[in-house]
């Protein structure tokens, strides 16, 4: 295990002087909004913010995981700068280490400071991240570690100027110091492939080194099985040397197990993998994950899973939870074991998520038998290739894509990869403006699929497409994912499965397009109000018709891999969203407390009885 400090706790807080009360106005008195020289960032670093020996003491406190709207009333839809202050002793033995300042998540964009200097930056506010500080360090004494994020939506972001779910900002997720030696695991990579019973597993291990001197460095790497018993694997296949002076060495293992336990949703069996980098055979940094020895494949219109037909039951998710003065970014063990239990007691095997959450959730997910489609924060992607500049907005998403897949290809329940949800991909207009934003996105979720691919080419890669039929990016993706909305809105629950007449044609055209490949519903839904019993605006009685109706519409087509119903449970959205119920999402089978509406048990009875065909 890798030594390291939590910083999760109380902080010191100050949001950008745009945001601060009347009554907190001691905090920016000096500062001009009118300047433009004077923004949060260097206004902040002007008042010595970054300092150890500013006086923070009139600040806010708040505890870290969380984000600022969560935690602060006034600051509920803040969308702006905020600054974190704490301090931390730094262990002497430390000195002649690698440190890194790690965090799980902090939306949107951060700057970090240690004892005055910028240490580094990142982008993205849903994966994981971390930023070597130790030449900046106090070996034996305090150090003063400030932060800077902001939220601000902007075009070019990923996602971009506008959110379909709650855009919470700050350090939301766990944050760590984490150290190692100067020469440490970088990286590992896990292949399975399975063949009945006899798997195939390759590990490549890219071991990184600072220093500038030549050094020699023994990988091993060990695997116990589910039992937690050592599997015994050939000397000439578990151990490798590696010599470097600076940069990047790789190492690959391949090793073939006979008569394995293998992982799936029924029996998610898991072996437990360590690589071991050694010098004069002591351990000097050690990796460790539970992998399982699974392999999906697309066999014609079938998703095969260990080569059996895998029927996706799913929801989607977004990462939020009941509680509190405003609902908070789902992040603690019991917030996050409670949904993957409703899920399973919804007879569910699958969960779709727009952005990556909280690596906790995959982890269970691979102990508890849940598959999960991770998708590229992108929402209604295109604006922003005409809008900004083009290279700015698909280098960002490509950088977000390349994160979340080198973060999660590890994990046994992450089986599809999707590129964007919901492009604008229909050139509706005249207007040539509106016909080169097509266009843009088009080949620019193109060169999304293409970078998956060539990243992981295990897994399939998707679109989650709502202009379909005529969505070009279909023709480059591995299963036709499509968000089904038809029909709407039906007033009355006897106009369901006139629903499905409409569902059945327009897959009829999606077939004549896109000849021969599986088709994925990745969003189909209806809204409604727990307790609302009426038919139309929605009550819990259309919804329980339209969401039975269309699975078992599905499940009379073979080439329908299955779907994922929109949504798992309710969620607030942005004051911005005024068509929302209250400013909320009540698309949920539950609502945001995670009571059970009707059609949660409508559904379990579905997916329980079988695979439903």
């Amino acid at each position: 295990m890798r030594p390291h400090i939590s910083l999760n706790g109380l902080w010191k807080f100050c949001p950008a002087f745009d945001a601060i009360s009347a009554d907190q106005r001691w905090l920016d008195s000096d500062f001009d909004p009118k300047n433009p020289d004077l923004t949060p960032v260097t206004a902040g670093a002007a008042r010595g913010w970054i300092k150890p020996d500013y006086d923070d003491s009139r600040w806010l406190d708040i505890t870290v995981p969380n984000s600022w709207n969560a935690a602060i009333r006034d600051l509920w839809s803040y969308e702006g700068h905020g600054w974190y202050r704490r301090t931390i002793h730094i262990p002497r033995a430390w000195k002649d280490k690698r440190v890194e300042f790690v965090s799980e998540g902090a939306n949107y964009r951060v700057a970090l400071y240690v004892n005055g200097e910028l240490a580094g930056e990142h982008e993205g506010g849903y994966n994981p991240f971390s930023i070597p500080i130790h030449r900046f360090l106090k070996f034996g004494a305090r150090n003063l570690i400030a932060v800077i994020c902001d939220n601000i939506p902007k075009p070019y972001r990923s996602p971009g100027g506008q959110f379909g779910w709650w855009n919470h900002g700050g350090l939301y997720r766990d944050v760590s110091l984490r150290v190692t030696d100067t020469t440490y695991i970088d990286d590992v990579t896990v292949v399975t492939d399975v063949n009945g019973s006899h798997v195939d597993v390759g590990v490549t291990v890219e071991v990184a080194c600072e220093a500038g001197e030549m050094t020699t460095r023994r990988i091993e790497i060990e695997l116990d099985d589910p039992a937690g018993m050592p599997v015994p694997l050939p000397s000439e296949r578990n151990a490798q040397t590696v010599t470097l002076a600076g940069g990047i060495a790789k190492a690959a293992f391949t090793f073939a197990l006979d008569g394995a336990l293998l992982w799936s949703p029924a029996e998610p069996n898991l072996y437990a993998l360590r690589v071991k980098l050694l010098e004069d055979g002591c351990t000097t940094d050690e990796w460790s994950h539970r992998i399982g020895l699974r392999t999906f494949r697309i066999d014609g219109t079938r998703l095969l899973l260990n080569g059996e037909p895998f029927l996706v039951k799913g929801v989607n998710r977004h990462e939020q939870y009941a509680g509190g003065t405003i609902h908070t970014p789902t992040h603690t063990e019991a917030q996050i074991s409670e949904d993957v239990d409703l899920i399973k007691w919804l007879g569910g095997n699958a969960i779709r998520q727009h952005y990556p959450n909280h690596r906790r959730l995959y982890e269970l997910c691979d102990e508890r038998g849940i598959v999960c489609m991770v998708e590229n924060p992108l929402w209604q992607w295109g604006r922003p290739l005409v809008e900004t500049d083009n290279a700015d907005a698909l280098a960002t998403a490509k950088r977000q894509l390349t994160e979340i897949i080198r973060a999660l290809k590890n994990h046994a329940s992450v089986f599809m990869w999707s590129v964007s949800n919901e492009n604008l991909v229909k050139a509706k207009s005249d207007d040539a403006k509106v016909v080169a934003l097509a266009n843009q996105t088009i080949e620019g979720n193109k060169e999304l699929v293409a970078l998956a691919k060539k990243l992981d080419p295990t897994r399939p890669v998707v679109e989650a497409s709502n202009e379909w039929p005529g969505d070009a990016v279909l023709c480059e993706t591995d299963i036709s994912a499509v968000n089904v909305y038809v029909g709407n809105p039906v007033p009355h629950v006897s106009g369901a499965p006139k629903i499905v007449e409409l569902m059945k044609a327009k897959m009829q055209k999606l077939r004549e397009e896109i000849p021969g490949k599986p088709i994925l519903a990745a969003e189909f839904g209806e809204w409604t109000v727990r307790g609302l019993e009426q038919d139309y605006p929605p009550g819990e009685n259309y919804q329980t018709a339209k969401l039975t109706a269309l699975w078992k519409g599905f499940m009379e087509q073979p080439d329908i891999i299955g779907g994922f119903i929109w949504v798992f449970a309710d969620y607030d959205l942005h004051r911005r969203f005024l068509w929302a119920y209250e400013y909320r999402c009540a698309y949920g089978l539950f609502d945001i407390e995670r009571k059970p509406k009707a059609a949660a048990y409508a559904i379990r009875e579905l997916w329980t009885a079988g695979n439903g065909r």
